[in-house]
């Protein structure tokens, strides 16, 4: 009676091992749908949401980039950087470039400065230069006038005491010479209209 029970046991073991054989094999030859080289598998909405503020940052990170390019004086477009060395070494060579070009303007500047000073400097030099020929001129022409307003004063002077020579020459040669003939004349005369009517002289 054990022989057989011990049999039976056996043998539901052994049936329900192939139905889980049996199960499993129909369970892996299952069609799956494969899908299509080219068509995306559907994604969950955590994705997606994922996916989309990848690309909003992957698009700010560009606008920063290019914000970044324009500042550093347009720098070609290059390949992406290897490493952080390869960026600093072209940061400081832009900025390198960038003092370059800041020191040329610099002196340039200071260039066209100092030219500038120079010809300012040149053009008072003349202004003034001509301004001290027209004052040298004006003195020379009061000089001249004074000279000349001097001399008329001192040849008036002289003319005047020449005249005034001449005056008293005249007036005292009239006291001398023509008074004392005109007294003469006078008493002729008289003389003359007394013999005449035959008047003395008593």
């Amino acid at each position: 009676m054990k022989k057989s029970g011990g049999s039976g046991s056996g043998s539901g073991s052994q049936t329900r091992r192939c139905l889980t054989a049996n199960f499993l094999e129909t369970r892996l030859q299952f069609p799956v749908a494969s899908s299509p080289a080219n068509q995306p598998s559907p994604k969950s909405p955590i994705f997606i949401t994922s996916s989309r503020r990848k690309r909003t940052a992957d698009a700010a990170g560009g606008e920063a980039s290019a914000s970044v390019a324009a500042a550093l004086m347009e720098s070609p477009k290059s390949n992406a950087l290897a490493s952080i060395t390869d960026l600093k070494h072209l940061a400081s060579s832009r900025l390198r470039d960038l003092k370059l070009h800041v020191d040329r303007s610099h002196s340039k500047i200071l260039k066209d400065f100092d030219s500038s000073q120079s010809r300012l400097h040149k053009r008072f030099k003349i202004q003034s230069q001509a301004c001290q020929q027209v004052l040298d001129e004006a003195d020379k022409e009061y000089k001249r006038m004074t000279q000349r307003i001097t001399e008329s004063r001192e040849a008036m002077a002289a003319s005047y005491a020449e005249f005034m020579a001449d005056a008293q020459t005249t007036a005292s040669r009239a006291c001398k010479t023509s008074i004392t003939e005109l007294s003469r004349s006078f008493e002729k005369q008289i003389d003359a209209l007394r013999s005449r009517y035959g008047i003395s002289t008593n």
